[in-house]
């Protein structure tokens, strides 16, 4: 018996780090009353305040309530996990308590493939999202609790998980925690990527001057419409559009070799991605309202799957593919859940068709019915004006015809000079032949590299097909 041929292949462990505010949402629905109870707002995401501590009992206590892992970069990681279906491909850091909410986390991440390394605070209790849904929207309360007690000492005993990273990701929130330890990932060789996250990261200045100390080493920057009009505004720039925005972000002040890209989402509408001062447009997955459930997540989402390409060295048309997939699936499910298995299939961008190569004709073929006419002619001479037209005798060995241009064209038409005339057309005048050149047509010299070459031509004298008078047939 042949024994079975055995497939190796590159090992993806380890190659995606997140670093972040490790979160366990305590998610239900609300009524209009609890968004102004509580001063939120739908699609904000804030850190809690004194006055918000009650919403999180009334969320555990009120009946439908879900506990589930979540945390913006946890999120992402556990949405690129299940993108790329590698074991271990991706780890993450964040700091949690030890408790009943730490040990769902950890759970959550081990049934996801992730790599959880936590650091434990014994004293502080895992921190905690209130996630407030009203219709489809939610707006997110952040009580950071051991997440806020996060230190670079951890990052320093793990160097070796930092170190292995192909790609480094942390969402802006963990500017509020920090700072420092994003700075040691920021400069590590491996792609460094960040979300602007939330206005109030770019409003506050401790966190914006966090902001601007990480942007030179920030290779791949993420935000939304939102984040992006907030940078601008703080900034005091006076671009208001996105693609306008995302250039100037993109030529922020950079460090290393590696150019920053820019990916900035806006809901229902193309992704804009600038790379190299270039805007381009990706498209979304386009959902009908009846399927989406929970829209607040398709961020972490499109990031995530965005994040999944990436790490495997795939291009821009592919991870933002990717990312719309993976915020089309979360969006359609309440909280960052996702089927067992992701049914994404690339689709490479359509191949534009190679354009036909123009069919030349000959002067001595035309008739009135002639369309599309290619030709290629000699300028002989001018022949005068016919209302808003000059007319041009121009010809080839099969004679000569009267060209009909317009008054921008006749610095084309030198006499003695060879021309690529294409998509002409015949117009009658009385009867005879005029051959037009409209809006729709072409006139340039010709040229060697240029369809139809630079032939030499002698013109043919005596069958000047636009003397000849036609009539239309008696049916």
């Amino acid at each position: 018996m042949a024994a079975t041929k055995k497939e190796w292949e590159v090992s993806m462990a380890g190659a995606l780090l997140g670093m972040g505010n490790p979160l366990l949402d305590i998610s239900n629905k609300v009524d209009k009353d609890t968004f102004e109870k509580y001063g939120i707002k739908a699609g904000d995401a804030i850190l809690a305040e004194e006055k918000h501590q009650p919403l999180f009992k009334e969320l555990a206590e009120k009946e439908g309530v879900q506990y589930i892992a979540g945390g913006a970069t946890q999120n992402s990681i556990r949405v690129a996990q299940w993108m790329l279906q590698k074991k271990n491909a991706t780890s993450y850091m964040g700091c949690i308590g030890k408790d009943e909410n730490g040990d769902k986390l950890k759970e959550a991440c081990e049934k996801d493939g992730v790599n959880g390394v936590y650091m434990i605070d014994e004293s502080t209790p895992t921190g905690t999202c209130a996630c407030c849904i009203l219709d489809k929207e939610r707006s997110l309360v952040t009580n950071l609790s051991a997440a806020n007690n996060y230190k670079v000492d951890h990052l320093k005993e793990n160097m070796a998980i930092l170190e292995k990273a192909k790609v480094v990701y942390s969402a802006g929130f963990f500017m509020t925690v920090c700072g420092e330890a994003m700075e040691m990932a920021c400069k590590q060789d491996s792609i460094y990527c960040l979300n602007l996250s939330a206005p109030f990261l770019m409003e506050v200045p401790p966190f914006k001057a966090c902001l601007d100390k990480l942007m030179p080493n920030v290779d791949f920057l993420f935000g939304n419409e939102t984040e992006a009009a907030t940078y601008a505004k703080v900034a005091g720039w006076s671009e208001t559009d996105v693609p306008s925005i995302a250039k100037k972000l993109q030529a922020l002040p950079k460090e290393g070799d590696r150019k920053r890209t820019v990916v900035i989402t806006q809901g229902s509408q193309p992704t804009v991605v600038c790379v190299d001062g270039e805007i381009t447009e990706y498209p979304i997955l386009r959902l009908s309202p009846s399927k989406l459930v929970d829209t607040n997540g398709a961020g972490d989402a499109y990031v995530g799957g965005f994040l999944s390409g990436l790490v495997q060295g795939k291009d821009m048309h592919y991870c933002c593919q990717a990312g719309a997939y993976a915020a089309s699936i979360i969006v359609q499910r309440s909280g960052c859940t996702f089927p067992a298995k992701p049914r994404f299939t690339y689709r490479p961008p359509v191949k534009p068709k190679p354009l036909r190569k123009p069919k030349f004709t000959t002067i001595g073929k035309l008739d009135p019915e002639s369309r599309g006419i290619n030709v290629m002619v000699k300028v002989v001479k001018e022949a005068g004006v016919s209302g808003d037209f000059t007319e041009i005798v121009c010809g080839d060995a099969t004679g000569t015809a009267t060209f009909s241009i317009r008054e921008d064209q006749k610095s084309i038409f030198k006499i003695g000079e060879i021309l690529r005339v294409q998509n002409a057309k015949v117009r009658m005048v009385k009867g005879y032949i005029r051959v037009a050149i409209d809006k729709w047509a072409k006139a340039a010299p010709a040229a060697e590299d240029t369809p139809g070459g630079k032939p030499e031509i002698d013109v043919k004298d005596g069958n000047d097909i636009s003397a000849v008078e036609f009539e239309l047939t008696q049916s």
